[in-house]
């Protein structure tokens, strides 16, 4: 009988899982005490796995609850509806709202900051508002009456 046979080398991966399976066994069979190796079992890699796919989770839950919660309000609809014109004066953006119902007035809003998130604030000084219409005629409807 020849002897030659030599087991196939295997990877670590293969290496883990057979010892892992054998100690689980060793386990169940009450040959040994598995309390002083459950640390060394947990993998950090796997806890990060796991925390990863807790936070994806958490992520499509407020995604889900933001939804939920746009759903339940009520719809937006245009009461008014006007022309918006843009007029740039002393490095400020200001906004010509002309509405165009049985009313048909005028209102001048500017940005609080140089910034396209900044909040509209009014314009109640009528100075101001003056000399921004005149700057919208010559600008936006290059002097000429309709």
């Amino acid at each position: 009988m020849n002897n030659d046979w030599e087991p196939r080398k295997q990877n670590p991966e293969e290496v883990a899982d057979g010892l892992r399976d054998a100690f689980r066994q060793a386990i169940k069979d009450g040959v040994m005490d598995a309390t002083p190796y459950l640390k060394q079992m947990t993998f950090k890699s796997d806890i990060e796995k796991t925390e990863a796919e807790i936070k994806v989770l958490q992520k499509k839950l407020d995604l889900l609850k933001e939804i939920e919660t746009h759903k339940s309000q009520p719809r937006m609809e245009a009461e008014r509806s006007g022309e918006v014109h843009i007029v740039f004066y002393n490095k400020k953006t200001y906004y010509r709202i002309e509405y165009t119902d049985e009313f048909r007035y005028v209102v001048w809003w500017r940005r609080e900051k140089q910034d396209d998130t900044s909040r509209l604030v009014m314009v109640t000084d009528k100075e101001t508002e003056r000399l921004l219409e005149g700057l919208w005629f010559n600008d936006v409807k290059k002097g000429k009456y309709d």
